[in-house]
């Protein structure tokens, strides 16, 4: 009997049965098992927001380019990855992800809290690949989602962890129904410019039609929603960034990414068109499984020729406001993956 043979079989099916048991991304109902959860004493309590608190939100990422320019908002829903909007790729611009972000004029510093001091201490990682949905649709904002990936991972603390992302398509009708939503981000409030500090803001899900009307928007696809406010609602600068819930899951209270902040009309009122997450749930599990860890990269052909001209730098954040209509023959069609530098 060949022994060395026998042991051989005997370890690649013991190898076997450790894969099988350890669970893969996206294995359960949620992207990453340590989500959605805040630190409990320091928590605390975007045109008319609230403050939020200093570790209320860890899951929030500052996006911006290397010359700090403000980008967008983002989430954590990776150690290496960050949910954000399609649109937030600009021409020419590496980006940057800073997590425990609160208030953008201060660097690290400490608060005094009821709980007693607490220190914030950020992060800066660049990013070193995004991936934009291919069906994005530039003239509807349709598809309006992109994960970026930065090049170290993380590890969660207090002020850095990742956001729920439910996968399951079973909650549809439960995610549906969640009203109010709860939207973070650092854009104006009132008349002001973009916000120092981290806001947060309760918004009401409405129909369609609101947004129709009060947006002049297309009307919404089946992977949008709208949601806002009479006299509040998100504003230039919250792009890119999340709308969710508190859901019990088990035995735990997490906050669920139920949007992502796309666009609204330019005096910021009434309402504002989402990108739905869970529509996209098979494609982030797809980004995340394939390129989630570091792993290389074929580059890919593009679909839309790269413009001859430098593109124009932005001097600001860009304007959130309703896309202006093209032809369908004027639609641009993206490749899955774009490489770093993200230039296109």
């Amino acid at each position: 009997m060949n022994t060395t043979a026998i042991g051989s079989a005997l370890l690649l099916a013991r190898l076997w049965l450790l894969f099988l048991l350890v669970p893969q991304p996206g294995s359960g109902q949620l992207l990453d098992a340590a989500c959605g959860i805040r630190a409990g004493s320091v928590a605390s309590k975007v045109i008319r927001g609230n403050i939020a608190g200093l570790t209320s939100s860890p899951w929030m990422v500052f996006l911006h380019s290397t010359d700090d320019r403000f980008v967008c908002g983002g989430t954590l829903i990776t150690p290496r990855l960050v949910l954000t909007a399609a649109h937030c790729f600009l021409p020419g611009t590496h980006l940057v992800a800073r997590l425990g972000e609160y208030q953008r004029s201060q660097d690290d510093k400490c608060h005094n809290t009821a709980a007693g001091p607490y220190c914030t201490m950020r992060e800066e990682h660049y990013v070193d690949a995004g991936f934009r949905n291919r069906l994005y649709d530039k003239s509807t904002q349709s598809n309006d989602i992109a994960i970026l990936r930065m090049i170290t991972p993380v590890v969660y603390k207090d002020n850095i962890r990742p956001i729920c992302i439910v996968l399951n398509p079973r909650w549809r009708n439960f995610i549906d129904n969640l009203n109010p939503l709860v939207g973070t981000g650092w854009g104006r409030t009132h008349n002001e410019p973009d916000s120092d500090h981290l806001m947060t803001l309760n918004i009401q899900r409405q129909d369609p039609e609101i947004c129709s009307e009060y947006i002049n928007s297309p009307p919404l696809a089946s992977n949008q929603f709208c949601a806002g406010n009479l006299e509040s609602n998100l504003c230039n600068g919250d792009s890119g960034g999340p709308v969710g819930a508190m859901v019990r899951i088990g035995d735990k209270m997490r906050f669920v990414q139920i949007g992502i902040a796309s666009y609204t009309n330019r005096q910021c009122a009434y309402a504002s068109v989402f990108t739905d997450v869970l529509s996209h749930a098979n494609w982030i599990l797809q980004v995340v499984r394939n390129y989630g860890d570091g792993q290389p990269i074929a580059r890919q052909a593009r679909t839309h020729n790269r413009p001859n001209r430098a593109p124009h730098r932005r001097t600001q954040a860009p304007k959130w406001s309703p896309p202006a209509a093209q032809s369908s023959h004027r639609r641009q069609s993206y490749t899955f993956y774009t490489s770093w530098p993200a230039t296109w």
